[in-house]
Order: C-alpha cells, then sequence, then structure tokens
C-alpha cells in the first residue's frame, strides 16, 4: 500500500534531523592553529636567509635579501638581527616566521662584516667605515657611537658591564656598554683603549674574566690584555708568536685560550704565567698541524674542539690533548663556525651545503643545499633561551 504524502515529509524530516544530529559544526571563523618549529638560522652569498628544522633538514622559512651575508646572524628576544654588508643598516626578522619587522639604518658608511651582539636591549654593531654603534633593539634609534681608529672587522664581545672591540688600525677598545662612557654619555670616550704597533685584528675577543684575548693577522700573535686586577687595566699581559695570521677567533675555556691560524695548525694554549719564575708567555698545552689555513673559529662543547679548515674538512678534537676525535670531508672550504646543539654540530661550507652531524662518530644526520657559498656561522632557535645559541664569532665566551 503506498505511503502518504503526510508519511513521507514526516520520514524526511526526521532522516534531516538525524543527520544535523551528527554532522559537526564548523565556524567560519576558527582558523586552523599556525605551528612553528625550532630553525638552525644560516645566510649565504646567494642573497637569502634559511630558517631550517635542526632536526629534519627540512627548510621552515627564507627571507630574499638586497646583500650577500657576510656577517652571520644573531638571535636575540625571538627576533634575527641581519647586518647588511652593503649600507649601515640592520634587519629585524621575526626567528619564526622569517618576516622582516623592522629595517634599522643607524648611519651612512659601508656596512659591516663583522656580527652584532645584544645585551640589555641594545644592539652593538661594529662597521668598516670604523663606528660601533649602540642600538635600541625597540625603537631603532642610535644610543650612542663611537668612532674608532679604523674599520671594524670583527665583532664586539660584552662582560663586566663593557662592551671590548678591535680595530684593523690595532687598538682594543673598552667602552661602558649602556652609555659608551661613564664619563661623558652622549659623546663617548673609551673606558681605555691600548694600541699594539704592527699588529691588525680581525678576530674577535674573547674574555675570560680576568683577562680578553685577540689574535693579530699581521704580525701573527694572540695577545692577552688585563681586564682587572690583578694586573693594571688594558695593559699587556702577554703575546704568543704563530708561524701565520690570525683570523680564527679564540675559545677560551678551563684555563685555556684556543684558536686557528694561517700556519695550518690549532693552538691550545695554557693562559697561566709565572712572572716570578721568569715565564711571561704561556706554554701550548697541544698544537695540531692540519692540511690547510684554519680561519674557522672553534667551538668547544663538552671536552671536544670543533673547528673548520679550508682543507673541507671539518675536526673534532679531544681538548686534554688534541687527539682527533674524527674528521668530516665536506667538497669545499670551511671557513664558517661551527655550532653544537644536543649531539649535532652544524656547520655550513663552500660547497653550498649545510651539514648537521653526529658529534660522536662525525656522520651525515642531513644536509641541506643553500644554494650559495657560505661565509657566515649559523645560529640556532630552540625557543628557550633569549639569546639563542651562537658561534664563537656571535660573541660566545665559555
Amino acid at each position: 500500500m503506498p505511503l502518504s504524502w503526510s508519511k513521507i515529509l514526516l520520514s524526511v524530516a526526521a532522516s534531516a534531523l538525524l543527520f544535523m544530529a551528527c554532522k559537526k559544526e564548523y565556524s567560519p571563523d576558527d582558523a586552523l592553529p599556525v605551528t612553528y618549529s625550532p630553525s638552525i638560522i644560516v645566510g649565504s652569498n646567494n642573497q637569502v636567509l634559511y630558517g631550517v628544522n635542526p632536526q629534519t633538514g627540512q627548510k621552515n622559512w627564507e627571507l630574499g635579501l638586497s646583500f650577500p651575508v657576510k656577517a652571520s646572524p644573531i638571535l636575540y628576544k625571538g627576533s634575527v638581527y641581519l647586518a647588511s654588508s652593503y649600507r649601515d643598516s640592520v634587519l629585524k626578522i621575526n626567528a619564526k616566521t622569517g618576516a622582516v619587522t623592522k629595517k634599522i639604518a643607524y648611519g651612512a658608511g659601508v656596512g659591516a662584516t663583522a656580527t652584532p651582539i645584544a645585551d640589555g636591549n641594545l644592539l652593538y654593531v661594529a662597521t668598516m667605515s670604523g663606528f660601533l654603534y649602540a642600538i635600541d633593539t625597540g625603537t631603532g634609534n642610535v644610543k650612542w657611537s663611537y668612532g674608532a681608529d679604523g674599520p671594524i672587522e670583527s665583532s664586539p664581545t660584552i662582560a663586566n658591564g663593557n662592551v671590548y672591540f678591535a680595530s684593523t688600525m690595532g687598538t682594543i677598545y673598552c667602552l661602558e656598554k649602556t652609555n659608551g662612557t661613564t664619563i661623558s654619555p652622549g659623546a663617548p670616550t673609551p673606558t681605555w683603549s691600548l694600541n699594539i704597533p704592527g699588529a691588525k685584528f680581525v678576530s674577535s675577543p674573547s674574555v675570560a674574566a680576568p683577562y680578553l684575548f685577540v689574535g693579530s693577522m699581521t704580525d701573527s700573535a694572540m695577545y692577552c690584555v688585563y681586564l682587572d686586577a690583578p694586573g693594571p687595566t688594558g695593559v699587556l699581559r702577554w703575546k704568543y708568536k704563530t708561524r701565520g695570521g690570525i683570523r680564527s677567533s679564540p675559545a677560551t675555556v678551563g684555563g685555556t685560550c684556543i684558536f686557528g691560524a694561517n700556519d695550518f695548525r690549532v693552538y691550545c694554549l695554557d693562559t697561566t704565567i709565572d712572572p716570578l719564575n721568569g715565564i711571561y708567555t704561556p706554554d701550548a698545552r697541544w698544537i695540531d698541524s692540519l692540511s690547510s689555513e684554519v680561519t674557522s673559529s672553534p667551538f668547544v662543547s663538552g671536552q671536544t674542539v670543533y673547528v673548520g679548515c679550508k682543507d673541507y674538512k671539518l675536526y673534532a678534537l679531544r681538548i686534554i690533548n688534541g687527539s682527533m676525535k674524527w674528521n668530516f670531508a665536506s667538497s669545499g672550504i670551511i671557513t664558517s663556525s661551527p655550532i653544537v646543539y644536543n649531539g649535532t654540530v652544524y656547520v655550513g661550507s663552500y660547497d653550498r651545503n649545510l651539514y648537521a652531524l653526529d658529534t660522536t662518530r662525525g656522520t651525515i644526520k642531513w644536509k641541506y643545499s643553500v644554494d650559495g657559498q657560505m661565509d657566515c656561522s649559523p645560529v640556532l632557535d630552540d625557543f628557550s633561551k633569549l639569546t639563542g645559541y651562537n658561534s664563537q664569532i656571535s660573541g660566545y665566551t665559555n
């Protein structure tokens, strides 16, 4: 017997109610949550800055630039700061997305090849025009600037409330980090300066209180200067001669000063001297001979020294005696300085690859092509540290 129209309509209505009861409602205004991954951040001569996942080697983001990346980026309070090699300007970049949030113009010079460093909401930028600028990271305004006696090719270092830097004219400077000087804010005067005739500093200073260490290209010497008692502030303590110019920035850890030189060697100096017994220069705990110039700055992690070489290799050396733990051969020179994080060492090569290597064996975990030679060193943002993980040339001091 055929159903009546009223029963058919009732059946359709019931089915519609059942469907609506089972259907999950979505608000058209609800956006999917945005997720971000930690990044290993590095640039190259192809005018691109990359953020790469440190675990997988997959690209998180990239940022096209108008200049090749010479100065290494630095991470500070969730932002990446990148100095232009062409003009006096710095890009402030969101570390999670790679988006530029501010372009800071601070002068009218020729730009920077030195990595900036940040502390106390101030960014310190050393330039080839010979000026050190202290820039407010919030407003982008220059708080103070100081003109050195020549170009500044190396990165400044901060310690004890002061900023230390060195010029290519052989002068080491100490300025009060907030005002440039405690005597005349707005018109900085160094707390002290020390000129060493014949020296040319392109190595970044490293501090192990109460001493500062910095290497020279022209006279092939590593210098140690008093920052505080027991010696007079800003006075030379000792110098150690090598056989080649020093571009590598020293790592200072456990009473040692570790650096590379153009004489194909890596040095580990015992920084202790004993003038009472006629010892005025340090002894070398060990010296390793490699196959080419060492301009990469060493990175010390645990009991291992990681350093690149122009023989295309990254070396892992035991800090106790300099013996080789392993070496890894890329297909290009390595002038970039490595960083270590969670059992992985990251380093860039002139073969246009960023490598992630196992710290125990030196085997490849992954590599990422950046399509450009890398002079700069990587920085790692893992979302847990305000200043990130930086290489030695970014003011690393242990």
